[in-house]
């Protein structure tokens, strides 16, 4: 605050997210490494950094909250993290990924034979002919069609006490639009709570079991679907949008300042809508 000036000032506090990935737990379930005990103790850290956030907010609420307009914000939430699931290895033992004993789609993949593999904590990519090296699967119909299959098949998985690990796979050329949508994967896999992808499967690993416990400190996670971790936004300026969503903060930012809110923004003035 003592460098600004004029315009619009934008500060990123970190800890609630880098905290909330190791002190997170807030379900009787057995943590991953910690007894019940302490799973309570360390998540009341969490608390208590909120309420040292809340002083920060109210500070600048009382300095500044009649002279502009203060949005306070979070892009995601949180969710904890207890069962890990591998989606090679769901691949694999489904017949998409080849051959039926591979272990890494880094090492024994044979393209020839594979239609799909997962890369990232949420992307599923087709082998697509004429996008990757040694493609299989025909653009259009063909690709279609086995990504219907694919989400309604992962949409199904049942973990071993009848509880879903996925809410929903999305298609990303339903989800989003633009240019760089041609770089992004072909399905993202939302997770459910308790849910993420399993920490081989980022890498392209494979383990032996598809569903598997977090063995992790690192036992909280919002790379679920966006469902299950929405963000929070609040300001000191009356929000009268009914379902304000991330894309519509640019257009809101612009609009307080009077200026034009581009064509390709699909998002509107919370303040206004």
């Amino acid at each position: 605050m003592k460098n600004y000036d004029d315009g619009l000032l934008f500060f990123y506090f970190s800890s609630t997210d880098l905290q909330s990935h190791m002190f997170w737990w807030d379900s009787s379930k057995k943590h991953p490494t910690r007894s019940a005990d302490d799973a309570k103790k360390y998540f009341s850290i969490i608390g208590q950094l909120y309420r040292r956030l809340d002083s920060v907010v109210g500070d600048i609420l009382e300095r500044y909250g009649d002279q502009a307009t203060i949005i306070v914000m979070s892009d995601h939430g949180f969710a904890n993290f207890r069962r890990q699931f591998n989606l090679n290895t769901w691949l694999r033992d489904n017949g998409y990924l080849r051959p039926a004993n591979s272990t890494s789609i880094m090492r024994d993949v044979d393209w020839s034979r594979t239609k799909a593999y997962g890369l990232g904590i949420n992307g599923l990519y087709l082998n697509l002919k004429g996008r990757e090296r040694d493609g299989i699967v025909e653009p259009g119909q063909q690709r279609d069609e086995l990504i219907e299959e694919l989400a309604s098949k992962l949409e199904a998985v049942r973990d071993v006490n009848g509880e879903r690990a996925i809410c929903k796979a999305h298609r990303t050329d339903e989800a989003y639009s633009g240019p760089a949508t041609a770089l992004a994967p072909d399905v993202v896999i939302g997770y459910c709570r308790d849910y993420r992808a399993s920490w081989a499967t980022c890498l392209g690993s494979m383990t032996k079991e598809v569903l598997l416990d977090n063995d992790s400190a690192w036992s909280a996670d919002h790379c679920a679907d966006v469902s299950e971790v929405p963000g929070v936004i609040f300001s000191n300026k009356t929000i009268t949008a009914e379902r304000p969503a991330l894309i519509d903060v640019a257009p809101s930012i612009l609009t307080e300042f009077g200026l034009r809110v581009p064509s390709s923004m699909q998002g509107k003035d919370i303040f206004s809508t």
